[in-house]
């Protein structure tokens, strides 16, 4: 065979990422599909043998087997080009899993206020003042969590009001604050600096020791919190989640599009944009349906009916 499939891949992924793309897993996966193959004694990459090694681990979900193959499918059409007696071009859709999301907790503008009330009770003083500010900053912003922990003070800005926030794909994006936002993290910044002894420096958000605060730290803090809030179950929900607060902030931002008359495709795609999501495509995701945005929708168009009659 003409091509070492070892140098193709170190070649193949350097060439991708030099593109941009992250390829995460991709270094391992790789690396064990030609382990697969020499333990079967093939020196070329074939359609059969990626789907064995697709469906290697049958208790896992069907996503899992699907970015297994396109790991292997991305690579042999690289080797493919190289020499297409090495590699056989792997079709697309040879494996299809159904994408399947959690119907998210939408609070109301009054649980999230008893959620920061909440937390102010925790024992711990640093943790209950940063998860104060947490769940008002998500609130107030849509940022996702790990987004918000991920945060250091450099990020904030008070003049001009807004947080520089590093997201998915290590997108860089530039997020606008409100002036009671801006206003809520100074003040958190005086508390902290108070409860420290020392002017706030490194995360934005801290633990009880004063270094970052720990995303799992702050997902049980928040458990915690909405279970002392005694939220109400609604239909579908599991259990309340800090990742529910991007969705309130995507369906409240959508009502707001319509009760101004606003273009509601723009308001998606600038939406998508400012929650730094690839394509707009993603965004629908966030806009679970609510008794008030189903209000809102039904007025619209009832106005606009109107308007043809009359």
């Amino acid at each position: 065979m003409s091509v070492d499939l070892h140098a193709a891949c170190t070649q193949y992924l350097a060439a991708r990422r030099a593109r941009g793309y992250r390829l995460a897993d991709h270094d391992w996966l790789i690396a064990s599909f030609l382990e697969q193959l020499a333990a079967h004694g093939q020196d070329t990459i074939t359609v059969a043998e990626a789907l064995v090694f697709a469906g290697a681990r049958p208790g896992t979900h069907g996503r899992w087997h699907v970015a297994r193959l396109n790991a292997i499918r991305g690579f042999a059409a690289h080797v493919h080009a190289l020499d297409p007696a090495a590699a056989e071009v792997i079709p697309a859709g040879l494996i299809t899993a159904r994408v399947t999301r959690r119907t998210p907790y939408l609070y109301s503008p009054e649980q999230i206020q008893a959620l920061m009330s909440a937390a102010t009770t925790i024992s711990a003083p640093l943790i209950a003042a940063s998860m104060h500010t947490l769940i008002g900053l998500l609130a107030a912003t849509g940022l996702r969590s790990g987004e918000a922990l991920a945060l250091d003070l450099d990020a904030f800005s008070s003049d001009p009001p807004m947080l520089t926030v590093t997201g998915k794909y290590a997108r860089v994006r530039l997020v606008p604050l409100h002036h009671s936002t801006v206003d809520a993290i100074t003040d958190y910044l005086s508390l902290r600096a108070a409860l420290t002894g020392r002017p706030a420096t490194g995360a934005l958000l801290v633990g009880a020791r004063g270094g970052p605060l720990n995303k799992n730290t702050a997902r049980a803090a928040f458990r915690r919190i909405a279970s002392a809030c005694e939220l109400p179950p609604r239909p579908g929900c599991g259990p309340a989640r800090l990742h529910d607060l991007r969705h309130v902030f995507a369906v409240n931002s959508l009502i707001d599009a319509h009760r101004d008359g606003q273009d509601i495709d723009a308001r998606i795609a600038a939406l998508a944009n400012y929650l730094g999501h690839v394509s707009p495509a993603n965004t629908y995701w966030y806009l679970s349906a609510s008794a008030e945005l189903m209000s809102v929708v039904s007025d619209r168009i009832s106005i606009y009916q109107s308007g043809r009659r009359s």
